[in-house]
C-alpha cells in the first residue's frame, strides 16, 4: 500500500472536527467585526475632543451627540444596504472567498479610521467599513447551513455568532484601556492589522463545501450530510441570479412564516442596536464620565450577551429535540423576550433614580435573555430557505434588521436630546412587544412547514425551466 493511500485510509477512519474549527474561525471573524464597531463607540469622547466637538469634561454636548448619531446612521445604513447584495455575492462566491474579501475590506477601513480628522472624513471611512461588514451574518448563515448536521444547526450558528458578544467584551475591557493609554488612533490601526491577518487564515483553511476540505474524515462528512437533502450535499447552486432573488423575495413576502420572520428581524434590529451602541454612551453620559470605567461596566453587559449567545444554541436545539423544531423555538424566543421586556421596563425606574448598579444588572440580564432568542428566530430564517438561496434570504432579512438599526440612531439621538437617556434606552420595550406579537401570530407549525415546501417547489420549478 502506498503512503498516500495509507494516509487516505487513516483519514477516512478517524473522526475529524473540521466543522467546529470553521465555526471557531467564524466566531473569531465576528468577534473582530464587533470589536471594530464597539471601539468606535467607546472612542466617541476622544475623537469628539480631537475634532473640537467636546471639551473633554462631563457629558457630551447635544451638538456632539447629533454629529456622532449621524455618523452612526451613515455607517449603519451602508452596512444595512450591503447586506442585500452581500448575501447574494456570498451565494455566488462561496463562503471562503467572500469572507476573505469582506473581512479584509472592513479591517483596512477600521485601520483607516485613525486617519480621519473631521465629520466628513469619519463619515466616509465608516461608510466604506460598514459596506465591508455587510455580508458577515449572511456568511454565518450560509456556512452554518452547509457545515452542520441539521440537529446542531442552532448550536453552530450561535457558537460562531457569539462573537457578537465576545467582541464587545474585548473592546470594553482591552479596547477601552488601549484608547486611554495608546490613544484612539493607534487602537484602530492595531485592530485593523489583526483583522487583515485573520482574513488570510480564513482563506487558507476554509472551503466552501465539506467534501472539498483536505482534512475532513469520511465519518464527519457522512454525519454532516446525513440530515441534508440532495441539493444540500455540496452541490453548487445552478439557479440564475434572477431566480435566486425571485425565490428569496417570494419566500419572505408571500408566506406567513416569511412575513413573521421579517417583523421579528425588524423589531430585533431596534433592540440590538440600542444595546450595542447606546448603552455605552448612556453609562458614560448619565453615570460615569470616564472611558475606562464605562468600559468595565459595559463589559458586564457584554458578558451577559456572551452567556446568552452560548446558551442559545444548546437551549433551542434541546427544546427542538424534545418538543419539535417549531414549538421548541417558539418557547426559546417568547419566554426570554418577555422576561427582557420586564427587566428593561424596571430599569427605567432605577435609571431615573440614578442607581447605577441596579440599572447595569437589569440591562445585563435583559441583554443575556435577548441573545438566548437568537438560536430560534435567526436560525428559522435559513431553515425555511432552500440551500441555494440561504445567504440571499438571510441577507435580505439582515439588511432590513440593519435598516431599522440605522434609523435607531436617529430616533434615539432625538429622544436623548429632547427627553433623556433613560427614556431612550427603555424605548426598546415597544419593539419587544412587536417581536412577541409577530412570533405568536405568524410562526406556527403549519406556516413554518408551508414556507419550507414552497421554497423547495420554487427551486425545483426554476431548475426545470432552466433545463427545458
Amino acid at each position: 500500500m502506498s503512503k498516500s493511500v495509507a494516509n487516505s485510509v487513516t483519514t477516512a477512519l478517524k473522526n475529524s472536527h473540521v466543522r467546529w474549527v470553521i465555526a471557531f474561525l467564524l466566531f473569531i471573524a465576528i468577534s473582530i467585526n464587533y470589536i471594530d464597531r464597539v471601539i468606535w463607540v467607546l472612542a466617541e469622547p476622544k475623537f469628539a475632543q480631537s475634532f473640537g466637538w467636546y471639551s473633554g469634561v462631563g457629558a457630551l454636548p447635544p451638538a456632539a451627540v447629533s454629529k456622532i448619531a449621524t455618523i452612526l446612521f451613515i455607517w449603519s445604513l451602508s452596512y444595512a444596504l450591503f447586506n442585500f447584495p452581500g448575501g447574494w455575492i456570498s451565494d455566488k462566491l462561496g463562503s471562503r472567498n467572500a469572507m476573505a474579501v469582506f473581512f479584509s475590506i472592513w479591517s483596512a477601513f477600521t485601520a483607516a479610521t485613525a486617519a480621519t480628522f473631521d465629520f466628513i472624513s469619519m463619515a466616509i471611512v465608516r461608510a466604506i467599513m460598514g459596506a465591508g461588514e455587510g455580508p458577515v451574518w449572511p456568511l454565518n448563515a450560509k456556512t452554518s447551513k452547509t457545515w452542520s448536521n441539521q440537529r446542531e444547526e442552532s448550536t453552530m450558528y450561535t457558537l460562531a455568532g457569539s462573537g457578537q458578544a465576545f467582541g464587545p467584551i474585548i473592546a470594553a475591557v482591552i479596547g477601552s484601556l488601549q484608547i486611554v493609554y495608546w490613544g484612539w488612533r493607534p487602537t484602530f490601526i492595531f485592530w485593523g492589522v489583526v483583522g487583515i491577518a485573520l482574513a488570510l487564515v480564513w482563506y487558507f483553511y476554509v472551503r466552501d463545501r465539506p467534501e472539498e476540505h483536505p482534512y475532513i474524515s469520511k465519518r464527519e462528512l457522512d454525519y454532516i450530510q446525513s440530515s441534508r437533502g440532495v441539493h444540500e450535499k455540496g452541490e453548487k447552486s445552478s439557479l440564475s441570479t434572477k431566480d435566486t432573488w425571485l425565490i428569496s423575495l417570494k419566500l419572505i413576502f408571500t408566506t406567513w412564516a416569511g412575513i413573521g420572520e421579517l417583523l421579528i428581524f425588524i423589531s430585533f434590529g431596534y433592540i440590538l442596536f440600542t444595546v450595542l451602541y447606546w448603552i455605552p454612551p448612556y453609562f458614560y453620559g448619565s453615570f460615569l464620565h470616564s472611558v475606562e470605567k464605562t468600559g468595565l461596566y459595559v463589559g458586564a453587559v457584554d458578558s451577559a450577551l456572551l452567556l446568552g449567545y452560548l446558551l442559545s444554541g444548546p437551549v433551542n436545539d434541546g427544546l427542538s429535540r424534545r418538543l419539535g423544531t417549531v414549538m421548541g423555538r417558539r418557547l426559546g424566543s417568547l419566554i426570554p423576550m418577555a422576561l427582557m421586556l420586564l427587566f428593561v421596563a424596571i430599569s427605567y425606574f432605577t435609571g431615573t433614580a440614578k442607581e447605577l448598579v441596579p440599572t447595569v444588572l437589569l440591562l445585563a440580564a435583559g441583554a443575556g435573555l435577548m441573545n438566548i432568542t437568537v438560536g430560534s428566530w435567526a436560525v428559522n430564517a435559513f431553515t425555511i430557505s432552500p440551500p441555494e438561496t440561504s445567504a440571499t434570504v438571510y441577507g435580505i432579512y439582515n439588511g432590513l434588521l440593519n435598516v431599522m438599526g440605522a434609523f435607531n440612531s436617529l430616533i434615539l439621538s432625538w429622544i436623548v436630546i429632547h427627553i433623556g437617556f433613560t427614556a431612550a434606552i427603555t424605548s426598546m420595550v415597544f419593539f419587544m412587544a412587536m417581536f412577541i406579537a409577530a412570533y405568536l401570530i405568524f410562526i406556527r407549525e403549519s406556516t413554518f412547514n408551508v414556507a419550507i415546501e414552497k421554497g423547495k417547489k420554487l427551486v425545483e420549478e426554476a431548475i426545470s425551466r432552466q433545463k427545458s
